[in-house]
């Protein structure tokens, strides 16, 4: 390895978002890979939560990457570079929601080991958690989608309210009356499951 490489190497593993965005703007693909590491496993559980499928999730998440190396020349200094990221990557994810209506976990769930199992009490509880997590996924997926998109990104990923309101560019106070109203309608979709 030159030194230029391991020079540019260790930057982009010490560097923000930011400086990394600039130095892919100069055509650094090192920099780039780096942004992809720090992004690639939130940005597939993100899409996985919206699509519920792991495999469109994928490409759902590796076609954001090309779209932000291809559009990158776009990203105004002065923002967060996450912010921008996963604003991109939720109208992804909503746009190929309204092309193509995704299947249920539990059909992709069956080709796996899991259910396959000769101990009948692990069985029975992997289909309840099967269950349960369709049963979520399709209450939450029956929100209007500005509720669906805080409680994806507050309540399943963990996003705190103040990066949300950055993500979806709306203050905290509407991220926060979102959320209430969400999971107040989560409440009555659930209220037979939860009996």
């Amino acid at each position: 390895m030159d030194s230029e490489t391991l020079k540019s190497n260790i930057l982009s593993k010490d560097a923000s978002d930011e400086v990394l965005v600039e130095m892919v703007k100069s055509g650094s693909e090192i920099a780039f890979n780096e942004l992809v590491k720090r992004y690639m496993k939130k940005a597939h559980s993100i899409a996985y939560q919206f699509v519920g499928n792991s495999q469109d999730a994928k490409d759902l998440s590796q076609d954001v990457f090309i779209k932000i190396y291809q559009s990158i020349s776009s990203f105004k200094e002065g923002y967060k570079f996450f912010s921008w990221f996963y604003r991109i990557l939720l109208n992804h994810c909503i746009n190929f929601k309204k092309r193509k209506y995704i299947l249920d976990d539990i059909d992709e769930l069956k080709g796996h080991n899991i259910l396959k199992s000769s101990d009948e009490t692990f069985l029975d509880d992997e289909i309840n958690l099967m269950e349960l997590k369709e049963t979520v996924h399709n209450a939450i997926s029956k929100l209007p989608l500005r509720q669906r998109k805080v409680v994806i990104l507050c309540e399943i990923e963990g996003f705190s309210q103040n990066d949300v309101s950055k993500i979806l560019n709306i203050s905290e106070g509407t991220v926060r009356s979102r959320l209430f109203y969400a999971k107040k309608r989560l409440k009555k979709y659930l209220k037979d499951y939860l009996k």
